[in-house]
C-alpha cells in the first residue's frame, strides 16, 4: 500500500475539481471525492462485488457499516460521529475503496480488495468470543466479530489523516479503529485457522503493519539503530505476518478469496527469484558480498546473509516503474528470523543490506509514498549509525542510501 505522509502534505487539500493540485503535486488521488448524496449509486466504485453492494446509496452504506460495527461489545458510535453531514466511518471506507486500493501494485492483488475482500468485511468472522454451541447465558451476545471491517476504516481514515492530519475528530477514530481491529483480530487468532475465517484473517493481516510503516512525526532517532528501546524494530518483525498465517492456513489459502491472486503472485516471483544463480557470489556486490563472507560455494543453508542478498540483486536488477516497485517494497516482508536477529543487534553487515533496499524504496516514493512515513527516517539512522565505520567499504555501500534518503555523509566534501 502507498500513503502520502505528513511531511510530504502538511496543507489541506485545495479540491480543485477533478484532481486538486496538492494531490496531483504528491502523487495521490484526490482525498476529497465528491460526496455522494441522497440515493446515488455509492457502491458502484467497489467494482460491484455482489449484487447487494452495487445497489447500495449512501444511507444503505451507513447502516450497513453501523449494524457491523454495533455486532462489537466495544462500539460507542459517539466514538466515530463528527459533528458532520456524514460519519468518519463511510467517508473512511469510500476512500478506502476508490483511493486506498488504487495504491497497490500488484493488479490481481487490488482487484480482491476491491471486490471479495469488501463483500467478506460485510459477512464478518464467527467471534472468538463466543463457543461454538449458543447457551441460554450466550442470548444477546455479539456473535460476529467485525475486525476487518474495522481494519479497513482504520486504513482510510490513516490514509486520509496523512494527507491532511488537520482534522482532529478523525485523528481519534483512527486511533479507535485501529485499537479495535487490534484487539480483535489478536483474539480471533487464539482460536484455529478454519475455512470459514480464512479470509478475514488473510485480508487483516495484510493490513495490520500498515500503522507501523506510516508513523506520524518520525524521526531518525526513533530508530531501534539508535535507542535502545526493545520493541523499536516490532515494525519490520510484523511484516512477515502474512506468511505465518499463510502457513496456519495451509489448505484453505488455495479456497480462499485470495487463492488465485496469490497463485499469481507466486508465478511472478518464482520467475523473479528462482531463476538466477542459487549458490556463490556472482551477480552480488564484491564489498557487499565480502562483507557478509560470501564465497563461491556459499548458499542460503550456510549464511544468513545470502538470502536477502540474492533477494535484494533481483530487485535492483528490476525496471522501474509502478508494479515493480510494490515487488520491491515485498523485501521487508521476506526476511527470516536469523536475519531479523543479526539487525536486532545493529550487525553492521546486516545493517547494509537493509539500508540498501531503504534506499532504493525512497527513489521509488513516486509510487509507493508512504516510504517517506518511516523508511526514509530509518535509513538516516542506519547512515548515522554506520557512518563513523573506519572500513572503506561500508563508507562506499553507504553512498547510494544516503543520497536516495538525503544524508549528507561526515566525509562528504
Amino acid at each position: 500500500m502507498s500513503w502520502i505522509p505528513k511531511s510530504a502534505n502538511s496543507g489541506r487539500c485545495d479540491e480543485s475539481k477533478p484532481s486538486c493540485t496538492r494531490c496531483q503535486r504528491y502523487g495521490a488521488l484526490c482525498s476529497y471525492p465528491p460526496v455522494a448524496s441522497g440515493k446515488a449509486n455509492v457502491a458502484a466504485a467497489i467494482s460491484k462485488p455482489d449484487s447487494v453492494m452495487s445497489s447500495l446509496s449512501l444511507s444503505d452504506l451507513t447502516s450497513r457499516i453501523e449494524d457491523i460495527l454495533k455486532s462489537d461489545q466495544g462500539f460507542n458510535a459517539s466514538h466515530i460521529e463528527p459533528n458532520s453531514a456524514h460519519p468518519i466511518s463511510v467517508l473512511a471506507f469510500q476512500h478506502f475503496i476508490n483511493s486506498s486500493t488504487q495504491t497497490v501494485g500488484n493488479p490481481s492483488i487490488r482487484a480482491v480488495m476491491k471486490s471479495d475482500m469488501i463483500r467478506v468485511s460485510f459477512t464478518v468472522s464467527p467471534s472468538p468470543f463466543l463457543t461454538l454451541t449458543r447457551t441460554g447465558a450466550d442470548e444477546g451476545m455479539p456473535s460476529q466479530s467485525p475486525y476487518l471491517m474495522y481494519t479497513i476504516l482504520a486504513v482510510g481514515t490513516l490514509h486520509l489523516n496523512r494527507i491532511s492530519p488537520d482534522n482532529k475528530m478523525r485523528r481519534f477514530a483512527e486511533t479507535y479503529f485501529w485499537q479495535r481491529a487490534i484487539k480483535l483480530y489478536q483474539a480471533a487468532l487464539t482460536s484455529k485457522v478454519t475455512r470459514q475465517n480464512v479470509d478475514s484473517l488473510l485480508s487483516t493481516c495484510m493490513f495490520m503493519g500498515l500503522i507501523t510503516l506510516c508513523p506520524e512525526d518520525m524521526k531518525p532517532t526513533d530508530s531501534w539503530v539508535l535507542s535502545d528501546k526493545p520493541d523499536a524494530m516490532n515494525w519490520l518483525c510484523l511484516q512477515s505476518g502474512l506468511r505465518c498465517i499463510i502457513n496456519l492456513a495451509g489448505s484453505y489459502v488455495d479456497s480462499s478469496i485470495w487463492g488465485s491472486a496469490f497463485q499469481q503472485a507466486h508465478k511472478e516471483e518464482i520467475q523473479l527469484y528462482e531463476q538466477g544463480i542459487q549458490v556463490g557470489r556472482d551477480g552480488l556486490d564484491p564489498d557487499l558480498a565480502d562483507l557478509c563472507g560470501v564465497d563461491e560455494f556459499t548458499s542460503a543453508k550456510t549464511n544468513p546473509y545470502y538470502e536477502p542478498l540474492r533477494l535484494l540483486a533481483a530487485i535492483f536488477g528490476l525496471e522501474r516503474n509502478f508494479k515493480n516497485s510494490a515487488q520491491c517494497a515485498t523485501f521487508m516482508g521476506r526476511l527470516e528470523t536469523d536475519f531479523l536477529a543479526l539487525l536486532r543487534i545493529k550487525d553492521p553487515a546486516a545493517l547494509l543490506i537493509l539500508v540498501q533496499w531503504m534506499g532504493l524504496m525512497c527513489t521509488l516514493s513516486h509510487w509507493q509514498p508512504w516510504s517517506e512515513g518511516r523508511l526514509r527516517c530509518e535509513a538516516i539512522a542506519i547512515c548515522m549509525y554506520l557512518e563513523h565505520s573506519p572500513d572503506p567499504r561500508v563508507l562506499r555501500l553507504l553512498e547510494f542510501p544516503a543520497s536516495a534518503c538525503g544524508y549528507p555523509l561526515l566525509n562528504d566534501s
